[in-house]
């Protein structure tokens, strides 16, 4: 049985610029540590190698890009998230789309150097198309409940469950994450109920009022 897993992601709100993204990864850590559950931080870019540098529990970047190694600049290329000392990155988030084929190719790039990715579909028929590639995680975001405290686990179950069908009929041996508007512990349990392995945050916790409390009430229901 694959264990559950709580990724972060920081995005780039004004609580994690600087060195509120050691703060938040430490506080996401520590409740790693108090909850026996697998965690996953993914701050700005500028904070990786000093996130990763700072906690003993995997840093994604946010994205990555098929840059070349010399001549890419602005890329964040898979060679440099792992010498920042990062494990892997998420790909494909709604905010920031790449072409299926381009995510096949950072997919197998990643892979080559050991790192880990986190796709996210927007639909099962993407989810589906994604577990072909063989990532790790595929966490379904339905775009239009992002950010609205609107979680995909109630606003549409059907959802979570034909995409949990779909990925065991492929034989994707991965974990579907659920993401889209995960605010509170009730979020969390039905998405649990309905067949993923996990959540993918960000606003609830990162705009929280206090980081400790709310990951804990959110730990706490992926245990059960």
């Amino acid at each position: 049985m694959l264990s559950k897993t709580l990724i972060v992601n920081f995005k780039n709100y004004p609580e994690v610029m600087g060195e509120g993204s050691v703060r938040l990864a430490k506080a996401v850590a520590s409740l790693s540590w108090e909850l026996g559950i697998d965690v996953v931080v993914a701050p700005p870019t500028p904070m990786l190698h000093t996130v990763a540098s700072a906690v003993r529990i995997p840093v994604f970047a946010q994205r990555v890009d098929l840059g070349e190694q010399g001549k890419s600049t602005g890329a964040t290329i898979p060679e440099s998230v792992k010498a920042a000392g990062c494990s892997g990155s998420l790909l494909n988030h709604s905010e920031s789309r790449v072409p299926v084929e381009v995510v096949g190719a950072t997919i197998s790039r990643m892979k080559g150097l050991g790192l880990t990715t986190c796709a996210c579909a927007e639909t099962t028929e993407e989810a589906v198309r994604l577990a072909s590639l063989g990532p790790e995680f595929i966490a379904i975001e339905p775009p239009e409940l992002i950010g609205t405290g609107r979680a995909v686990s109630k606003a549409r179950p059907g959802l979570l469950t034909e995409t949990s069908e779909a990925l065991a009929g492929v034989g994707y041996k991965g974990a579907l994450l659920c993401g889209a508007g995960i605010v509170s512990a009730e979020d969390v349990s039905a998405a649990i109920r309905l067949g993923t392995r996990g959540i993918l945050v960000a606003s609830s916790v990162v705009k929280a009022d206090d980081w400790t409390s709310k990951l804990r009430e959110l730990g706490e229901a992926m245990r059960g």
